[in-house]
């Protein structure tokens, strides 16, 4: 993929758009790049938008072979993918060499992990549990002075999951507090590296 402003050709044109269709439909994008330039502006676009069609990202280093400093230049990556991507930590790497076929046997296995890792299920009382500590340990802001409450979470679907909470004051909760929750859930239930949605619903519990 070219940045669209580079893209002249009619044929170029199609296949661009042609490849963002197959990141709208696909269940895992494996992004490779190039080990002596590796994450660059255009690479950090394809990623986000990988990532915000809620798709498996799975970075590949390719010419591994050919990198002098891979201590410094994996190092390098990983601050890069934390600080860019942050809304996905723990974005899996895989590092090979096309030439070599070094690494290349750890890729698919790597894709199988992460899509079993996207349609994980977490079970309604555990997560319940979890939003009742989380409220004790760091309760939502106040708005008002009054304390917003919120009542229940379930997961809504799998690839991505997808949560929802219930709240009386749902439409008021900060995009800090979302993103501490989404963080917590990634974090308690084990799913690094991929997507996860948050959805907030004003209401009470609808399943009590």
């Amino acid at each position: 993929l070219k940045r669209k402003s580079k893209v002249t050709d009619k044929i170029e044109s199609l296949s661009t758009h042609d490849t963002y269709r197959a990141i709208q439909f696909a269940q895992i994008v494996i992004l490779v790049l190039d080990g002596n330039s590796m994450l660059e502006k255009q690479d950090l676009t394809i990623a986000r938008q990988v990532i915000d069609e809620g798709r498996v990202l799975i970075v590949a280093v390719n010419k591994w072979d050919s990198v002098s400093n891979r201590k410094a230049s994996l190092q390098k990556l990983e601050n890069r993918l934390q600080t860019s991507l942050s809304q996905v930590r723990g974005v899996p790497v895989v590092r090979l060499s096309a030439l070599t076929g070094s690494g290349v046997k750890n890729l698919l296995p790597e894709a199988f992990r992460y899509f079993d890792i996207w349609n994980r299920r977490v079970p309604t009382g555990e997560l319940n549990r979890w939003l009742e500590f989380v409220e004790e340990r760091y309760p939502p802001p106040l708005i008002s002075g009054r304390r917003i409450r919120l009542r229940y979470i379930t997961q809504a679907k799998t690839g991505p999951p997808t949560f929802v909470v219930f709240s009386s004051r749902g439409r008021v909760l900060s995009e800090d507090y979302r993103r501490y929750l989404v963080n917590g859930i990634r974090e308690n239930f084990n799913l690094p590296g991929i997507p996860i949605r948050l959805l907030v619903r004003q209401g009470q519990n609808p399943y009590a």
